[in-house]
């Protein structure tokens, strides 16, 4: 059941990137969701800014469209020269072209997703911006990724773990494979109380990374339960809520940081 999940998901995906809508009031079709009413896009840490860097402007009007984010992870990251980055679920790649920009030319980043149609997208924006190997984009699962042990510096994920139906094997994945000392840096979606099971099998509004959603406070458990310390919530913002009956869920976009 998860596998045909996952596998709807990469396929979603790959047709909202074929259609270059992403973001905002078209970030995930959730607009249009029965059951599901997104907040207004405001505040500088989400994507519906459209602050854009400039130097990723060569992209290309499409650029903004092309992410489908809900935070700012890679803004609030603190990446330096020399980091080993990681982006979970990089989509287009926008948040990992940013990323190498502040890794410099002795860093590097590498993006896992599991669409095949993301990652050649990924891979074009890149050599667009002629990154040569400061960045590669390898298709993996998020629960299981591709990497060795005490890889990376940072981990950075922009509105991807709402997606994964086991959350706590990717924050044991993300410990695993940040070298000690290293953090992340996740934007992701949650909801105030826990949602209904018969909501979460809605795939329609699983696939739009609303129903996916942990609650917060269980998602909180999940990151501490890998083993990570000095967890701080650094940004909340209203996401939208879900109606049940007579009841409505409220949603919120959060980013997270952490350290091994």
């Amino acid at each position: 059941m998860e596998n045909e999940l996952k596998e709807k998901i990469a396929r979603e995906y790959s047709r909202r990137i074929s259609g270059k809508s992403g973001c905002c009031g078209t970030r995930d079709s959730s607009s249009d969701t029965p059951g599901f009413t997104p907040s207004s896009c405001s505040g500088s840490d989400s994507c519906c800014s459209g602050d854009l860097d400039h130097e990723l402007k060569g992209l290309g009007e499409e650029a903004g469209k092309q992410s489908f984010g809900c935070g700012n992870p890679v803004g609030l990251s603190s990446i330096v020269p020399g980091d080993i980055v990681i982006d979970l679920g990089s989509g287009a790649g926008i948040d990992s072209l940013m990323a190498a920009k502040s890794a410099g030319e002795s860093g590097k980043v590498t993006g896992i997703d599991l669409s095949d149609e993301m990652i050649r997208k990924a891979r074009e924006n890149a050599d667009k911006l002629q990154l040569g190997n400061r960045v590669m984009f390898l298709k993996g699962d998020i629960e299981n990724i591709p990497l060795e042990d005490n890889f990376a510096t940072p981990v950075i994920s922009n509105c991807v773990l709402a997606l994964a139906p086991d959350k706590q094997k990717v924050f044991d994945e993300v410990y695993r494979i940040l070298k000690p000392g290293g953090r992340f840096v996740v934007s992701d979606v949650v909801s105030e109380q826990q949602i209904p099971q018969e909501l979460v099998e809605n795939t329609e509004l699983y696939v739009s990374c609303v129903t996916g959603a942990a609650q917060v406070d269980q998602y909180y458990s999940m990151i501490r339960k890998s083993g990570f310390s000095r967890v701080e919530e650094v940004v909340r913002q209203d996401y939208g809520a879900i109606s049940h009956g007579q009841e409505s869920i409220r949603m919120f976009s959060v980013t997270v940081r952490g350290y091994k």
